[in-house]
């Protein structure tokens, strides 16, 4: 589906949120930050991003906590050199208005019993949804509206998750 869809909540993959993560801590001096096409931001998302840190409080870009222990598992492959911890440490103690950190809770278990764990891709295989990328999905099923940008091809064909393709 297309950013066109209007602005909503953006619930971010782990991939995406790190390319977020170094673009608005190296834009500390623009406020509201301005996000660009990067390795895990396509135009499109960079787009949809804007427009929703200049909504005033509309509407937010989300993580799970999930997101971010991904990221600090993968921290050398996709983040070292780019920003470092206690840079990350400093974000989340004091997030800016326009994010949110989704807790892994209860209240998450029915979006993500709701999520399919396999899907089928356009040449017929079925291929399984990793329960981290489940757990993004029901993230964003469980806001009103929102749109989870993911580098995974597969989210893409679960029913009812709007997804946006997060690679330029």
């Amino acid at each position: 589906m297309k950013a066109e869809l209007g602005v909503s909540d953006v619930v971010l993959d782990t991939g995406a949120l790190a390319d977020v993560l170094v673009q608005f801590i190296q834009s500390q001096v623009q406020s509201p930050p301005r996000f660009v096409q990067s390795q895990y931001i396509s135009y499109e998302v960079a787009r949809l991003l804007n427009r929703v840190v200049r909504s005033e409080g509309r509407f937010v870009v989300v993580a799970s906590a999930l997101a971010f222990v991904e990221m600090a598992h993968q921290w050398e492959r996709i983040i070292a050199d780019r920003i470092n911890p206690v840079q990350l440490a400093a974000f989340l103690n004091d997030p800016p208005e326009w994010f949110a950190v989704a807790p892994v809770d209860q209240d998450l278990v029915p979006f993500f019993m709701d999520v399919s764990p396999a899907v089928t891709m356009p040449w017929g295989r079925v291929e399984p949804v990793e329960w981290t990328d489940a757990v993004h999905a029901a993230t964003a099923l469980s806001r009103d509206n929102a749109v989870l940008v993911s580098s995974d091809r597969r989210l893409k064909r679960l029913p009812g998750v709007r997804v946006v393709y997060s690679r330029s």
